[in-house]
C-alpha cells in the first residue's frame, strides 16, 4: 500500500508542481537512519516520501490518528503516533526499534510546523536522543519551494551529508543539546545554500 500511495502522490506533485531532489546519495541503501526534515507545511512528510526512494516511518502527532480515515491513511504510509508535549516512551521505543531494524525514521526536530517568518524554529532533542541511543546517523533534509512567477512552483528537496553523533551510548542532556545544535546548524547551512542557488539562477 505504501508504494501505491506514494506513486499516486508523486504523479500529482510532478504534474502540478514539479520536484527537484539533490543529495540522494546520502541516503543509506539498507541500514537504519533518521531522516530529519524542516517543517513549514502539512505536506512536508509527503514530499519527503516521494523524494526519497526508501520507505520512511514517520512520527506524527497523536491527534492525527484519532479518526479512522486519517489513521488508515497515515498507517498505510508507515506513520505512527507520538504524544507531543510529554515524554512518550512508547513512541521513543518504537522509534529506536525502527532504526535498529534497518528502517528510515522520519522526524521533524522543530517539533511543530513553522508558521513564523523565521527560517527555522528551535530544534528539539528527540532526534538527537534517538541517534545517540542507537548509533544511527541523522540525515538532515530541507524542503523549500521556488519563488517563481506563475502557478508552477517546484519543490526543492536538499539532502545533506549524514551526521554521526557518536552512539550508541547513554544520552546525557549535554550531548542531546549539542546534537540538537548540530542538526540546527546543518538545517541553516542547507537553507542558506538553497537561497544562494536560487539567487544565482534567478537574479533580480
Amino acid at each position: 500500500m505504501y508504494t501505491f500511495l506514494v506513486a499516486i502522490i508523486r504523479f500529482f506533485v510532478l504534474l502540478i508542481c514539479g520536484l527537484d531532489v539533490e543529495g540522494l546519495e546520502h541516503i543509506p541503501q539498507n541500514t537504519g537512519a533518521i531522516v530529519a526534515g524542516n517543517h513549514t507545511t502539512w505536506f512536508d512528510p509527503l514530499i519527503l516520501a516521494i523524494a526519497i526512494k526508501r520507505p520512511i516511518h514517520f512520527m506524527g502527532k497523536a491527534e492525527l490518528f484519532e479518526h479512522p480515515i486519517p489513521r488508515w491513511f497515515l498507517s498505510s504510509l508507515h506513520a505512527f503516533p507520538i504524544r507531543r508535549g510529554q515524554a512518550d516512551r512508547r513512541a521513543i521505543r518504537m522509534s529506536q526499534d525502527k532504526v535498529t531494524q534497518g528502517h528510515l525514521l522520519g522526524m521533524f526536530p522543530e517539533g511543530t510546523r513553522n508558521k513564523t517568518n523565521e527560517a527555522l524554529l528551535p530544534v528539539q532533542g528527540g532526534a538527537a536522543l534517538i541517534a545517540l541511543k542507537t548509533g544511527v546517523p541523522i540525515i538532515p533534509v530541507v524542503v523549500s519551494r521556488a519563488s517563481l512567477r506563475g502557478w508552477r512552483k517546484p519543490f526543492k528537496v536538499t539532502i545533506g551529508a549524514p551526521v554521526d553523533l557518536g552512539g550508541p551510548k547513554k544520552a546525557t542532556k549535554v550531548e542531546v543539546a549539542r546534537g540538537s545544535e548540530t542538526i540546527s546548524a546543518q538545517f541553516s547551512s542547507l537553507l542558506s545554500r538553497n537561497n544562494k542557488e536560487y539567487r544565482e539562477i534567478h537574479p533580480k
